[in-house]
């Protein structure tokens, strides 16, 4: 509005806190609006003690590239509906102009998600012999169309693990593909997320896997630039992520998933 300025206000606070009620009460005393997110906060052991974690980039390092900026795809084995799941072909490419983006930082996140790491970290992360992952090379498309190599790697899963269990919450879909119902997956605001998976659907996991489950709606386009693809979650073991916080990352959250028994 003319004259006035808006601030925005994050507050956390636990469920069970006595002054949430008092907090929405004066927000709709003076007609404000608020986006209500509910999240859960895990100790180190909890985290330590995961089967598995979900790999989330928080947007502290978020770079703009992918499919519109040259990086390709295989679509022998894609649903030809939304594309999910193309395999990538190439190295990832971002904006040449995102570059200063990636200082002071050892990783970071395509703006959908897709993780990229230093190249000490890559190496850090090779020589701890983690399973299932394997790098890709960063190049910055500049202005004037040059593609330029960075000290940068995409960190990749070699293979998806089964469908998640139908007792996850905290996980809603949005204009999913209706032929291959594989995609649209996205985080709620109104429940934490709650990853869940039989016990016998991770004998054989890795230390860094993919999820069958794509986030984001697709829509293919004949301009490549203007596709857009769903893209899989990242799951990793607790040796990965110590590895990344050992090297001081905090660019990324971790959720544990839980595991049951087999019905």
């Amino acid at each position: 509005m003319v004259g006035k300025r808006q601030v925005w206000v994050s507050v956390t606070l636990a469920e069970d806190d006595e002054r949430v009620p008092r907090l929405f009460e004066l927000l709709r005393k003076h007609n404000e609006t608020w986006l209500e997110v509910h999240e859960d906060r895990y100790t180190d052991d909890e985290l330590d003690n995961a089967r598995l974690l979900l790999m989330h980039p928080n947007r502290e390092c978020e770079i703009d590239g992918g499919i519109w900026c040259g990086t390709t795809y295989d679509w022998s084995e894609a649903c030809p509906a939304c594309g999910t799941p193309a395999r990538q072909t190439s190295a990832m490419f971002i904006e040449g102009e995102e570059i200063p983006k990636l200082e002071g930082h050892r990783a970071g996140a395509t703006l959908v998600e897709l993780p990229l790491v230093d190249e000490r970290l890559a190496e850090a992360l090779e020589e701890s012999g983690a399973t299932g992952l394997y790098f890709r090379s960063v190049y910055a498309v500049m202005e004037d169309r040059r593609q330029v190599k960075l000290r940068w790697k995409q960190l990749c899963a070699k293979r998806s693990l089964p469908p998640m269990s139908p007792l996850t919450t905290g996980l809603g879909r949005y204009h999913e593909c209706e032929v291959c119902m594989r995609n649209g997956y996205g985080r709620t605001s109104e429940a934490p997320t709650r990853i869940v998976y039989r016990a016998s659907d991770l004998a054989d996991a890795d230390d860094v896997n993919m999820t069958w489950e794509h986030y984001n709606e697709a829509a293919l386009k004949p301009d490549m630039r203007d596709t857009h693809l769903s893209y899989p979650y990242i799951l990793v073991t607790p040796k990965v992520m110590r590895i990344f916080r050992a090297a001081g990352v905090t660019e990324f959250d971790w959720i544990p998933i839980r595991v049951v028994d087999d019905a």
